[in-house]
């Protein structure tokens, strides 16, 4: 839960619904221990949110579980390092002209 409060600072229980198609009150009682997420609803978890998410919920992952993990993470910041170094790149361009 403290994942998703992290990524939702606002009403963490009414978008992890919406974002994952499941009832507010079927969330809802995730986040207050009633409950745990049923295997209906690991698919579009690991959809929405990804299996480092998935992977960081869980107490003692597999190590080769764990490893895709770390390498989802790698390849998601690795992404995000390129968008960077376009957006700066065409900062760079613009202060040239």
């Amino acid at each position: 839960m403290a994942q998703w409060r992290q990524i939702h600072p606002v009403k963490a229980a009414q978008c992890v619904a919406e974002a994952i198609n499941a009832p507010a009150r079927t969330v809802e009682k995730w986040f207050s221990g009633e409950a745990k997420p049923s295997l209906d609803y690991v698919g579009p978890i690991l959809n929405r949110y990804g299996l480092a998410f998935v992977v960081g919920a869980m107490a003692n992952p597999v190590p080769w579980l764990d490893d895709l993990a770390r390498e989802e993470r790698k390849l998601k910041l690795l992404a995000e390092r390129r968008a960077i170094d376009e957006m700066l790149a065409e900062d760079f361009r613009r202060a040239s002209r």
